[in-house]
């Protein structure tokens, strides 16, 4: 019998604890952040980078931390992300541009995935489930596996493809106007 009442009154001051460092991690209220920066520009680059297409996707995801003896926590995220396609005008070298007469060709370097990012301003986090003392590396590990994902549906999107589409419908007219009757442009 004592030993009954020894185990519920170690399993009562265990869940207090538990309890009570909860409601001290959780809570940031009464408290103040102060920060203080000391900001450098360290390095100032050209770039040559012509940006033709912006993706915004959307994406609803739902992180689970699998674990063997505890619920599985979850987080459950509405991600906001953008990606931008380009082409790298530094990369043309000059046997890429070859004019003969009236004619004008030009080799362009494969299009490229300039960015592709979580907008964090409109991304929310709807809900996390049984996250003890792990919400900040539930949430983190979520959004990593969110840019993960958004990275590759931009690119299986076709990205790079109208990203080429559209370089040859801005490029032809504007090279047009320097008197070329012909502009090839090839990648």
């Amino acid at each position: 019998m004592r030993s009954i009442i020894k185990l519920s009154l170690l399993l009562t001051v265990v869940v207090m604890i538990f309890f009570c460092l909860q409601l001290v991690f959780k809570s940031s209220k009464g408290g103040k952040y102060v920060s203080s920066h000391q900001s450098v520009v360290e390095k100032v680059e050209a770039i040559g980078r012509l940006e033709l297409v912006k993706m915004n996707i959307r994406d609803v995801v739902e992180h689970q931390l699998v674990r063997q003896w505890l619920p599985n926590a979850s987080a459950l995220l509405i991600i906001n992300g953008e990606a931008v396609g380009c082409i790298d005008l530094q990369k043309i070298r000059p046997e890429d541009i070859v004019i003969s007469g009236d004619t004008l060709k030009i080799k362009l370097p494969q299009p490229e995935l300039c960015y592709c990012k979580i907008n964090h301003e409109k991304s929310k986090i709807y809900e996390t489930k049984y996250d003890y003392f792990i919400s900040a590396e539930l949430v983190d590990s979520a959004y990593r596996e969110a840019e993960k994902q958004l990275n590759k549906t931009v690119l299986e999107s076709g990205i790079l493809e109208q990203t080429k589409q559209n370089a040859v419908l801005l490029l032809k007219p504007l090279l047009s106007t320097f008197g070329f009757q012909t502009v090839i442009i090839s990648f």
